[in-house]
């Protein structure tokens, strides 16, 4: 594998946790309609201050980074835990962590299935960013 590089995005900012939500989404290796729909829904590009067009932009950008990282490789590890830590690192602030956290949550239901990846994804940002499932329902 090729060294871990992805397209360099400022801390917290909502290209950063398009990101994550992009990980998450093709992390079972297909995307839902319903997944983006219920950001749409949810308002999530608002309240990012987004558009569907940078929301692609983001999205292409995660492949083309993941692709590039697979290198020659016959198998992409989506979850891989070296390639999420990476991918979470630049979401440093704890309320756009919380958001993500509950975003994710919805995003896995859209499709009608918590997928084993998206569950073992989901695992892996709770431990590093050290949020408690059962706190999610506490207002920030």
């Amino acid at each position: 594998m090729s060294t871990l590089e992805l397209t360099p995005y400022p801390d917290n900012s909502a290209e950063a946790l398009l990101r994550v939500i992009t990980l998450f989404i093709v992390s079972d290796g297909e995307v839902a309609d319903g997944e983006v729909e219920i950001l749409d829904d949810l308002g999530v590009f608002e309240t990012l201050g987004v558009d569907h067009n940078r929301f692609a932009e983001v999205f292409d950008a995660y492949c083309d980074d993941l692709i590039a990282h697979a290198g020659t490789a016959r198998y992409v590890g989506l979850n891989d835990p070296e390639w999420i830590d990476a991918v979470l690192a630049p979401v440093t602030e704890v309320s756009r962590r919380r958001l993500l956290a509950r975003v994710l949550l919805l995003v896995a239901r859209a499709d009608g299935h918590f997928a084993d990846s998206e569950l073992a994804i989901y695992r892996r940002i709770l431990e590093r960013w050290e949020i408690d499932l059962d706190s999610l329902a506490e207002a920030d």
